[in-house]
């Protein structure tokens, strides 16, 4: 496992279902947040893009159906996806860039209340970002 799946695995956000404004739920690719802290996300604070922003949204796709898969196969699949999804949005191979990928994911509790939504984010680590990274090629 390489340095960035380790970090992905250390850092996952891990989802959990609730409604309000800011819900993980409605996030939108493009949308860009600021990362809240903890394991369990339920809310995102959304910012516009223009200002200084934590991450920002760059794709998001369903985990199969079935049985939940466990927290490390959901993780696995999360970063699997959110990394063949990340040379498209941002324009340049994951691991030339500085930017760095993360992933809200279900957990076991929301899998249960019908949770399948991966959530593909990036950011660089320490650094606000600001202006969209879509096509930013670094």
């Amino acid at each position: 496992m390489g340095v960035r799946s380790l970090l992905l695995a250390a850092c996952a956000l891990l989802v959990v279902a609730c409604s309000s404004e800011g819900n993980v739920f409605s996030l939108e690719v493009g949308q860009c947040f600021n990362q809240p802290t903890g394991d369990e996300v339920q809310n995102v604070e959304i910012v516009d893009c223009d200002d200084s922003f934590d991450a920002e949204v760059y794709a998001l796709f369903d985990l199969p159906e079935g049985d939940f898969p466990g927290a490390d196969e959901a993780a696995s699949g999360a970063f699997d996806g959110c990394l063949s999804r990340f040379e498209p949005y941002v324009g340049i191979e994951y691991f030339e860039s500085e930017i760095f990928l993360d992933a809200l994911y279900p957990t076991a509790e929301s899998w249960g209340q019908g949770d399948r939504e991966v959530v593909c984010f990036l950011y660089e680590p320490g650094v606000r970002l600001q202006g969209s990274q879509q096509g930013a090629a670094r």
